[in-house]
């Protein structure tokens, strides 16, 4: 069930990230170098934003999805968990708007470059929305109705996509305030010519291209938000519990710090190459980021099914049964990763260049690292979600906070023009990235760490350095096929990425490490529409 059900959010997963590819490229190619200012403008004011996000969490979520799958009454639940939710979103806004105020009227600063006041208020507008849908959302994942939070998913990027392109199609007229304080007037005619009817419009657009472009994830977001609050019909609320939001508190407390500090960490690279450079650096790394982050739909589908199901076997006191999924996913994880992983080092620049444009091959290096890093991260899930799920938040909490701390002070040490190892040109996104990577490590010795003195668990699985030398031989071949002087067309791509996948299971099955019960395994997953599947 979990594998079928896993493969059902990584299809929808991989259907947003292609889709969210395509749109950046469309964006990268349309508007040129201005994309990459475009872009670190939007990268900026939503991790503004999103710096105060935790503040509408605070690991009520966990607690929200450990308490249904033990069984709760899920209409006291719900009524709990909405009115938590409801009182944070609002302290969320106070908070968000009055730092807006100090800055500008207490500390006298401005808006300028990548900072720009009126984008910040849309993703303000964007994270309350947000905030309200993981109400539902984290309720279909509680119950382990995957469809419905994967149709909400789908839905907003189905309707945030057209909206982009159209924005995207209208070209760029304005004045855009560097950091200098000098305006840079851009233009960008639209690529094909509007309708007459639609050219007043099409206008409106191109004047405010930045602005539109950070409202189509506004709409985005309430689309999916209002197709949730219809499957939503029918689920039992109840009015709040004091016993049960004193049970949720204390699932959360330890949480807190985690929510707080692993907010800041998502989003404080890019507040401070915002602070340190200028819109373009946060442009590059934002467009990478979001490359490298379609590695991550795999942990991602595995997680969401992990943590509630562990929570279960926890309950009924299966530990061998914990033991044993927690290893598989493991195993799963790197298998499937891997391959991908070293594709995209090898042709990282390649990748860059047909997926966005030519303006972003500064970011190539960061490409890499963070791939590394998405590769890493995926790998710690099921330990993440094996503590969680084993009713250790303390321990989960105690990681968390000081990956985030490291991960924080690197951020600090790498990303300045004059930073620890600028001399050696690790600096901006590339320092940000190595930032990221180096947290991410200490992290995940230190869940592993952690599971094995919970439930006695190897940190780290013998079969996985089988991966790594099949990934390694495949890595070694397509580098020899890159050498050949051609030019690399996406095609070549997708050409070399099945040789490179076939050199790899080859070595692989005659290792006996892909077996004939993992290959039925992924072809049993694939029939997501089975009656086994609505059964299940």
């Amino acid at each position: 069930m979990i594998a079928k059900k896993s493969f059902v959010i990584m299809a929808s997963n991989v259907v947003c990230a292609v889709l969210g590819l395509v749109v950046l490229s469309i964006i990268a190619r349309l508007w040129g170098d201005f994309a990459t200012e475009a872009l670190g403008v939007i990268s900026f004011s939503m991790a503004f934003v999103g710096m105060f996000s935790f503040i509408s969490d605070l690991g009520f979520g966990n607690a929200h999805i450990k308490k249904i799958s033990e069984g709760k009454d899920l209409g006291t639940c719900i009524g709990t968990y909405l009115t938590i939710k409801l009182i944070l979103t609002g302290i969320m806004i106070v908070v968000v708007v009055g730092s807006i105020f100090i800055w500008k009227n207490v500390m006298n600063q401005g808006f300028y470059d990548s900072t720009k006041e009126s984008i910040i208020y849309i993703f303000l507008a964007f994270y309350v929305i947000l905030s309200l849908s993981q109400i539902l959302i984290f309720t279909f994942n509680a119950k382990k109705e995957i469809g419905k939070s994967q149709i909400s998913s789908l839905t907003e990027t189905i309707i945030r996509v057209p909206l982009m392109i159209a924005v995207a199609l209208a070209g760029v007229t304005g004045a855009y305030v560097g950091i200098s304080g000098i305006a840079n007037v851009t233009f960008i005619a639209p690529k094909y010519a509007w309708p007459e009817f639609l050219q007043s419009f099409q206008i409106f657009l191109a004047n405010n291209a930045i602005g539109t472009l950070a409202t189509t994830y506004l709409l985005g977001n309430l689309a999916a938000f209002i197709i949730a609050l219809i499957m939503f019909r029918g689920y039992p609320i109840k009015k709040p519990s004091m016993e049960y939001a004193k049970s949720y508190l204390a699932f959360a407390l330890p949480m807190m710090v985690v929510s707080i500090i692993g907010i800041i960490t998502i989003n404080i690279d890019k507040l401070i190459l915002g602070y340190f450079w200028a819109a373009k650096e946060v442009g590059f790394y934002f467009a990478v980021q979001r490359i490298s982050s379609s590695l991550l739909m795999f942990s991602t589908a595995v997680g969401v099914l992990l943590f509630p199901t562990i929570s279960s076997l926890h309950t009924r006191k299966k530990f061998k049964e914990i033991r044993k999924i927690t290893i598989k996913a493991d195993r799963y994880l790197s298998l499937f990763l891997l391959p991908v992983v070293v594709f995209i080092i090898i042709f990282s620049r390649d990748i860059i260049r047909i997926v966005l444009s030519n303006s972003f091959e500064p970011a190539t290096e960061t490409l890499r690292i963070l791939t590394v890093y998405a590769f890493i991260w995926s790998l710690n899930v099921p330990y993440m979600y094996l503590i969680l799920g084993m009713n250790k938040p303390k321990h989960y909490a105690k990681i968390v906070v000081i990956g985030c701390i490291v991960n924080i002070t690197l951020n600090l040490l790498l990303i300045p023009e004059n930073g620890l190892l600028s001399k050696y040109e690790i600096m901006s996104h590339n320092g940000a990235a190595l930032a990221t990577l180096i947290s991410v490590v200490l992290t995940s010795i230190m869940f592993r760490t952690a599971s094995k003195k919970i439930i006695k668990i190897r940190r780290f699985q013998p079969r996985i350095l089988l991966h790594v030398l099949a990934a390694t031989v495949m890595g070694i071949a397509l580098y020899l096929l890159a050498s050949l002087d051609f030019t690399m067309r996406w095609y070549y791509l997708a050409i070399l990425g099945l040789i490179g996948l076939g050199i790899y299971s080859l070595i692989l099955w005659v290792l006996k490490e892909l077996k004939r019960e993992d290959v039925l395994l992924v072809l049993d997953s694939l029939k997501v529409f089975s009656k086994k599947q609505a059964g299940d």
